[in-house]
């Protein structure tokens, strides 16, 4: 049966998990022979509500990249120091943060020393590995190359995070911007006009027609208010039921690789991703068809899953890649021609994973000059707008207090 138990351990670190044993003093036992002393020792109801509450707690609870990443980066240091990798996950499960991936985690060390491959342990949780990196520790096991498998995906993992967090970064700004112009329109709307309205009534005069424009306008939204959240709420509904479907996702795929202010950016970064993620496999000592499939499983975009489609039928049939890349005009320009040459001299991997570096950075830095050239955009369209607000009230009643004088 299965005992939950907290425990320190001889530094006074206390740590808490799931053990096997037959009895309470079998789980005492077994801790000490790990060097822990049990502070509690409680039986879980039955194994079968044990595991289902488990899983409850692994889907309510977030498993992200930033946590498989310092798992890689632990078992690639501690497999680089020779210890056991069960020794290593049940070390690592003892310290994790995160309660649900330590959850996973004592679920693998269990079944490992159980007698069961890492990898298939794994494969029982791909979809928070992912079926590319349990693939490629089979493969490290394989070989006998686990200790490189793990520090090359933890490589891919970090060059990964650093990539999605540059591209946060700088999307954060535009986006604090729209807010800020959103924030303001709706304090001119709400707040504002109303009493400059009540001014001009007050007045006795009746302003100019691009000024009753505006107030009218602003008077509309005020009071149609509900009834314009409900219209754009079901606008939007609409759009995200559309978007759902096969035929919306393989437009928006079109769009984003082929409208032209962002494809150079998003081409780099599409690429970039799938040449590093198909090199790291290959590198890892997976066969190339078997990585072009986990590629064209992990793209989401549907015009490179078409690509990975052409790229395994060549293979399939005794061709190349790099037949299929030099007419394919999603690639930058370039990118084809060195892949043949890599494929002519027997260095493909090291090769993709080198092109999947560059291209993910010039990637990077394209968006970082689509944003900046986007940014002055925003700043002088809401600059034009508050202008005109201003001016189409204030200069009527600059008018109406130098007449009255």
């Amino acid at each position: 049966m299965q005992f939950d138990y907290i425990a320190k351990n001889t530094d006074g670190l206390s740590s808490s998990g799931l053990l096997t044993a037959e009895s309470s003093s079998d789980a005492r036992l077994r801790l000490r022979e790990r060097g822990l002393f049990a502070l509690s020792i409680a039986p879980t109801s039955t194994t079968k509500t044990s595991t289902s509450a488990r899983r409850g707690m692994i889907r309510r609870s977030h498993i992200g990249k930033s946590d498989v990443l310092l798992l890689t980066n632990q078992l690639a240091m501690m497999s680089d120091a020779g210890v056991d990798l069960g020794e290593s996950l049940q070390i690592v499960a003892e310290q994790c943060p995160n309660e649900s991936l330590r959850v996973v985690l004592t679920q693998i060390h269990e079944d490992v020393s159980a007698g069961v491959a890492v990898s298939d342990a794994l494969r029982k949780h791909s979809t928070i590995f992912g079926e590319a990196y349990v693939a490629s520790i089979s493969a490290g096991e394989a070989s006998g190359t686990l200790t490189d498998v793990l520090s090359r995906l933890a490589e891919l993992l970090r060059h990964e995070m650093r990539l999605l967090n540059a591209i946060r970064s700088v999307m954060a700004y535009p986006v604090v911007l729209i807010g800020v112009a959103f924030v303001v329109m709706s304090v001119l709307v709400f707040f504002i006009l109303p009493q400059f309205e009540t001014v001009f009534t007050s007045l006795g005069k009746d302003p100019p027609w691009h000024t009753k424009c505006l107030l009218d306008g602003a008077g509309l939204v005020r009071v149609y208010f509900p009834l314009i959240g409900l219209a754009v709420s079901a606008v939007l509904a609409g759009v995200l039921k559309f978007g759902g479907t096969e035929r919306a996702a393989r437009h928006w795929d079109g769009i984003i690789v082929n409208l032209r202010f962002i494809k150079p950016a998003t081409r780099s970064l599409l690429t970039g991703r799938t040449f590093r993620l198909l090199g790291t496999m290959l590198q890892s000592g997976i066969p190339l068809l078997e990585g072009i499939r986990l590629c064209r499983a992990s793209v989401r975009n549907r015009l490179y899953r078409r690509l990975f489609d052409q790229m395994e039928e060549s293979v399939v049939n005794g061709g190349s890649i790099a037949d299929v890349l030099v007419v394919c005009p999603l690639l930058p320009g370039g990118a084809a021609q060195m892949i043949q040459t890599a494929e002519r001299t027997g260095r493909l991997a090291p090769v993709m994973v080198s092109m999947g570096s560059f291209y993910e950075e010039e990637g990077e830095q394209k968006v970082r000059d689509l944003v900046k050239r986007l940014e002055p955009l925003i700043i002088i369209a809401l600059g034009v707008v508050v202008c005109g607000v201003v001016m189409a009230i204030m200069l009527p009643l600059l008018e109406i207090s130098t007449s009255s004088r």
